[in-house]
């Protein structure tokens, strides 16, 4: 089984802001399909839910900074680090893009350094979602929520978000996912101009 572990800060006033996306992909992906997962497990820093037979969600309580505090508690219940899918957002892709890396630096991402020092290694599976272009200063904007025009490009991402998890939890192997997901033509987007 995997598990999806969708980064973000909990509570209300941040559901619509850009440092969500994690969160806020997975919420709609659920709400298309009317599921409301069971909680498997209840921990002091998250919950675990069950998603469907080959996919499940570590959704830590904590804010994004401290995101990996979850990892320790979990561990011993079958949650493993090789098992494990991080969705977060990208402030370097642009929003509409997503990019699939089974391994990576954390790029500054302070929700990607908890995990990784909590985890000890930064060999992590993660679904980069794509909220930029970004605008200084980057604590405002990733904090800030989505206007009308972003909301239309979110709209074009569950599609290919909703694709993306049917191939994981179709997969053993995580290393043929690249290939089928870096592409302009996967998200459905023409490509980014660098």
């Amino acid at each position: 089984m995997w598990t999806l572990l969708p980064l973000g800060n909990p509570g209300a006033e941040y559901a619509n802001t850009r440092h969500n996306m994690g969160r806020l992909m997975l919420q709609r992906w659920m709400a298309d399909r009317g599921l409301k997962p069971p909680v498997t497990k209840k921990f002091a820093h998250g919950t675990l839910y069950r998603l469907n037979d080959r996919l499940q969600a570590l959704v830590p309580a904590t804010y994004m900074n401290l995101s990996g505090e979850v990892l320790p508690e979990a561990d011993g219940t079958g949650i493993y680090v090789r098992k494990l899918v991080m969705l977060y957002d990208d402030k370097d892709l642009p929003l509409g893009y997503g990019r699939f890396r089974l391994e990576g630096s954390d790029g500054g991402h302070n929700g990607l350094k908890s995990v990784f020092h909590h985890a000890g290694t930064q060999s992590i599976a993660r679904l980069r979602l794509g909220i930029g272009p970004f605008e200084r200063p980057l604590h405002e904007f990733v904090l800030g929520e989505w206007s009308e025009p972003e909301w239309a490009l979110i709209d074009e991402m569950d599609a290919p978000f909703a694709r993306f998890l049917d191939l994981l939890g179709a997969t053993e192997d995580l290393g043929t996912l690249p290939n089928q997901v870096n592409s302009d033509a996967f998200w459905k987007r023409e490509s980014p101009k660098s």
